[in-house]
């Protein structure tokens, strides 16, 4: 039944989020600061609900814990290479916004464990010049972002093996802007504007397992079904403008649709803890997918997303009742191939990523902990975007740092 279950869901037609890498954002506190390791790791109440629900049942009577990033996207470059060597002497500048990265409360009565999860999986953000010259200059505004809310259930089937389940609604909104305007000459002027605008809802079920033979081990595995969509609407601006001779074109269209699409992802996982030590690894495979994001023209952009892994790696050491530090490394490859020029569309942006983690937890009265701490995660590759009056392939470069708070509590 299970199995039939899980076709039928994977059946749905979808169009697809913005987001080029599935590993941005690292959830929770304690997986945040061991890579986002958290499929088999207990304890995380904050970020098992989206990890692995079958966690929760490990959760010793009630509890509450709240994660907030405080997320720093301060380098992002299209067009010219940054220098990565200047990346430490970068963290104290930039802009701040802080994320509910995640938030999560447990209950357990008669042998169930129920929670309510609130997070933020996704956001990226950019506002700045593609190429600016005296004859160009081509601007990007961007934001995707996107919120998670859902009841999470989990049951033990026995003292070693437990099942779960989260029910996330997502609600996403994105909005992208081009302005590219070309001056051949003093006479004559070119002037490009466009605006897309999506806002879309759907439904995500996420299903855990959790097996733990000794007080050693555990093993964790969870799938993501594809969203469900449940709404959606799009909006799209254009104007094209010449001068000498003077001529003016517009479309103005708001009755357009799109679906969201969160890919599919099976997610494999071990720790192990000994002697104040805490070891996890995660494996997470996404599905691969292609649509067009809005089929208005050729207008929109066209996806093509390739299935693609990322691997997580995190360690803990507990070195008094009231200190402990977490470490972690971790890819964020992105699924889009490289941007063909010769479609002379929108297409996604291919820059694969690697990151690196670390908190530090203070425990009071072994019932409070407060985590301090962040991650980096940065790379460069192409994205394929309007320049000078057409499409053309351009370098970019991203590195972003997130600063984590967090607190759990258990009574």
């Amino acid at each position: 039944m299970l199995l039939i279950i899980l076709k039928l869901l994977l059946c749905w037609n979808f169009s697809y989020a913005q987001f080029a890498n599935y590993n941005s954002v690292l959830l929770g506190d304690r997986a945040a600061g061991m890579g986002g390791a958290g499929t088999a790791l207990p304890l995380d109440v904050s970020s098992a609900a989206f990890y692995n629900p079958a966690l929760l049942s490990q959760s010793e009577g009630a509890a509450f814990s709240a994660a907030v990033g405080i997320y720093k996207k301060y380098d992002t470059n299209y067009g010219s290479e940054t220098d990565y060597t200047q990346t430490p002497l970068k963290v104290s500048s930039g802009f701040f916004r802080s994320l509910p990265a995640s938030t999560g409360n447990v209950v357990r009565k008669e042998g169930w464990t129920f929670g309510l999860s609130i997070l933020v999986p996704e956001y990226e953000t950019f506002k700045g010049d593609l190429q600016s010259s005296s004859q160009n200059t081509s601007t990007l505004t961007y934001t995707d972002e996107s919120l998670w809310v859902g009841p999470t259930l989990s049951r033990a089937l026995n003292e070693k093996s437990a099942w779960g389940i989260t029910l996330y609604y997502a609600a996403r909104s994105f909005t992208r802007s081009i302005q590219d305007r070309t001056y051949p000459d003093t006479v004559q002027a070119i002037l490009f504007n466009s605006e897309e605008t999506l806002t879309e809802n759907a439904l995500v079920p996420v299903f855990g397992y959790m097996l733990t033979p000794n007080s050693e081990w555990t093993f964790g595995a969870s799938v993501r079904v594809r969203g469900i969509p449940i709404s959606s609407n799009a909006t799209y601006f254009e104007s094209l403008t010449k001068t000498n001779p003077y001529s003016s074109e517009q479309v103005n269209r708001n009755d357009l649709s799109s679906a969201i699409f969160i890919p599919a992802k099976l997610s494999l996982g071990v720790s192990h803890a000994l002697n104040g030590w805490v070891w996890a690894a995660t494996m997470d495979a996404y599905e691969g997918y292609s649509y067009e994001i809005i089929d208005y023209d050729d207008r929109g952009s066209f996806v093509v997303r390739n299935a693609v892994a990322n691997l997580s790696l995190g360690l803990e050491k507990t070195f008094t009742d009231w200190f402990k530090v977490r470490l972690g490394v971790f890819s964020n490859l992105s699924p889009y191939p490289k941007p063909d020029e010769n479609l002379k569309r929108l297409q996604g942006e291919r820059v694969d990523q690697a990151g690196v983690s670390a908190n530090f937890v203070f425990i009071a009265d072994n019932k409070i902990a407060y985590t301090f701490g962040g991650y980096y995660t940065g790379g460069r590759g192409h994205a394929i975007e309007r320049v000078n009056q057409d499409f053309h392939v351009i370098t970019k470069s991203q590195q972003v740092f997130t600063m984590l708070a967090g607190t759990q509590f258990y009574f």
